[in-house]
Order: C-alpha cells, then sequence, then structure tokens
C-alpha cells in the first residue's frame, strides 16, 4: 500500500495541484488551498474514524439514536 495525497482539512482524496511552480494544491470538496498535504496511508484510515466518531457524537447531542 503506497501513501496517499490527502487534504489536510477534510481528509478527502479529491485535491488537485493548483499552481505547479510553488507547490499549491487545491482540495475539491472541501476548497482548502496550501501547500501542504497529508501523505501516509495509516492517517487515511484515522481521518476517517474520526469523521464518523464526530458525526455518531452530533447524532448523540441532537437525540436521534
Amino acid at each position: 500500500m503506497g501513501k496517499t495525497k490527502l487534504c489536510p482539512k477534510c481528509g478527502s482524496k479529491r485535491i488537485k495541484i493548483l499552481v505547479p511552480q510553488t507547490g499549491i494544491w487545491t482540495c475539491m470538496k472541501c476548497g482548502y488551498q496550501g501547500g501542504v498535504l497529508i501523505e501516509d496511508s495509516k492517517m487515511e484510515k484515522q481521518i476517517n474514524d474520526a469523521k464518523k466518531m464526530d458525526k455518531l457524537s452530533k447524532k448523540l447531542m441532537r437525540g436521534r439514536l
């Protein structure tokens, strides 16, 4: 399993290089723009798990579970 480039804000794989000369990337999902990306295959799973836990806690707070 190789390293995956991920958005540091939302964890999406939907990123593309915006300005190749400066290394600025943009996320097609959340709109993040910057020179920092996460390149770790294990980090992707951790980000997704954190998002699921956040969704679950919001449901619990609203009393929908």
